[in-house]
């Protein structure tokens, strides 16, 4: 018998728990391949899942760059790609048969949505226990399954910027694409997070003459950073946000306000009261316990148009790549923290404020090649 080829992968075993294994690499069938990770950035959602306890066991990561290792050919005629390839995936595997994978919308696949169908597959949460096994991006190996959707990255886009793509993209997605920012647009970005942060760079790119980015205390190097990537004010939230909103905007409201930071009624209220009369309100929020005390009759009496959002279209993340490519300078100090496969959880907790890393705005973990040099900041 032969040899069983094994690759190393961090495991997520449980709570805020990675245990380092080695993994059995699965045969190839009809359509599917391997990629060689390179680098994996670390998403919000990773922390928050990393934080809980009923989780599956499970290789995480998907904001995941490499490059294609092995594949059948068709699965190379299915992708637009050889072997060797530099590609970036989506964490979606749409079924590519529906009504929204036929309309190029395959982020609302259902069988690509756990809350609607579980068990659903997606990149870097499907369990281990679900064959082949290697679902995420944190493992020398990752499998490609045959539904896999992939970007081609330029080689000259360096690793921890690439791993950015997605969130650049739900910020391309939510602000300019869904959020219809256009030139002198005022727009409102509720939480400087990494989609927030995306979301200020798409206003700025779209030629919004006013971009408020607004955050909590705690979020002061994000808050610079936002600034940086062309906010033209930046607000700790407090009683008067409203007023210095409206201020902001010459007291006649945002055009467009984002709300990356919660879906609680304060938040939603707040939102509404700073737009103008028939002004966007984007919500990418997902607020799971339903909320007393919105206002719903300012929403009907300013006739806003409110608009539920979640990821990113493909177009969108195209975009998004070649955003970060085209504005290298100014993305670079986005990528806060690199680290290698070993330091997983530095990584993720570092995200979420809790790690041995201060103000991290974006982490990726550096899992090949072997010698790749590493940094933090």
């Amino acid at each position: 018998m032969p040899n069983e080829r094994l690759t190393r992968a961090a495991v997520t075993t449980g709570r805020r728990t990675v245990e380092f294994c080695e993994l059995p690499v699965p045969d190839l069938g009809e359509g599917d391949g391997l990629l060689a990770v390179e680098a994996v950035g670390i998403c919000g959602s990773d922390v928050v899942s990393f934080d809980r306890a009923d989780e599956p066991v499970r290789v995480m990561g998907h904001e995941t760059v490499g490059r294609i290792a092995e594949a059948t050919p068709s699965a190379m005629s299915r992708w637009g790609a050889r072997p060797g390839d530099r590609v970036l995936l989506e964490e979606y595997l749409p079924c590519g048969h529906c009504r929204f994978c036929r309309s190029a919308e395959f982020r609302f696949c259902l069988e690509s949505d756990p809350a609607a169908t579980p068990g659903a597959l997606r990149y870097g949460t499907t369990g281990l226990a679900v064959a082949p096994g290697l679902w995420g991006g944190f493992s020398e190996l990752q499998y490609l399954h045959p539904r896999t959707v992939l970007h081609h990255v330029p080689e000259s886009l360096p690793a921890d910027v690439a791993t950015m793509a997605l969130p650049v993209a739900n910020g391309y997605e939510w602000a300019y694409r869904s959020g219809g920012v256009g030139p002198g647009s005022a727009v409102v970005v509720i939480g400087p997070g990494q989609q927030g942060l995306g979301c200020v760079l798409a206003a700025r790119i779209a030629g919004a003459s006013v971009i408020v980015a607004v955050g909590l205390e705690r979020d002061g190097a994000r808050l610079a950073a936002a600034k940086s990537l062309g906010a033209t004010h930046t607000i700790v939230s407090g009683p008067d946000l409203v007023e210095q909103v409206l201020a902001a905007t010459g007291g006649e409201g945002a055009d467009v306000v984002v709300n990356t930071a919660s879906g609680k009624s304060a938040v939603f209220n707040d939102a509404v009261a700073m737009l103008r009369k028939s002004g966007r309100l984007v919500l990418p929020v997902r607020e799971k316990l339903r909320q007393d005390g919105v206002d719903l009759g300012a929403v009907g009496r300013k006739c806003l148009i409110v608009i539920g959002m979640r990821g990113h279209s493909f177009a969108a993340v195209e975009s998004a790549i070649a955003i970060l490519q085209d504005n290298l300078e100014l993305v670079r100090p986005l990528a806060t923290m690199t680290v290698p496969l070993e330091r997983v959880a530095d990584a993720i907790l570092s995200t979420g404020g809790t790690g041995p890393i201060p103000d991290v705005i974006h982490a990726t973990v550096a899992v090949a090649p072997a010698d790749q040099s590493t940094s933090e900041a």
